[in-house]
C-alpha cells in the first residue's frame, strides 16, 4: 500500500452500508481509477484479517455475498473520519 490513509479511504466505502467488492470498487470513482482491482482485493483481504470488515449472505442472490463492516472497522472509520475532520477544520 502506497499509502495509509488508502485503508482509510477503502473502510469510508462502507459508512454507505454492505456491497460485493464490485460494488464498493465503484462507489469512488476517483479511488477506483487511481487503484488496480488487484490492489483493492489484496487489501479486502488484509482488513478482513484484521477483523475490521466480514462477508455476510446477500439478501436475495444466494450465489453473492455483502462485504461489511464489524463493529470494530465501524468504530475505527468513525473515529478517524473525526480525526481527519477536526485537522482539516484545524489546517
Amino acid at each position: 500500500m502506497k499509502n495509509k490513509q488508502t485503508k482509510w479511504q477503502i473502510l469510508e466505502l462502507f459508512l454507505a452500508g454492505p456491497g460485493t467488492r464490485m460494488e464498493l470498487f465503484n462507489r469512488n470513482p476517483s479511488l477506483s481509477e487511481t487503484m488496480k482491482w488487484e490492489s483493492f482485493k489484496r487489501i479486502l483481504g488484509m482488513l478482513r484479517a484484521d477483523g475490521f470488515i466480514e462477508s455476510v449472505p446477500h439478501p436475495t442472490n444466494p450465489e453473492l455475498t455483502f462485504i461489511r463492516l464489524t463493529t470494530k472497522g465501524r468504530k475505527s472509520v468513525e473515529g478517524w473520519r473525526i480525526v481527519r475532520e477536526r485537522g482539516q477544520h484545524n489546517g
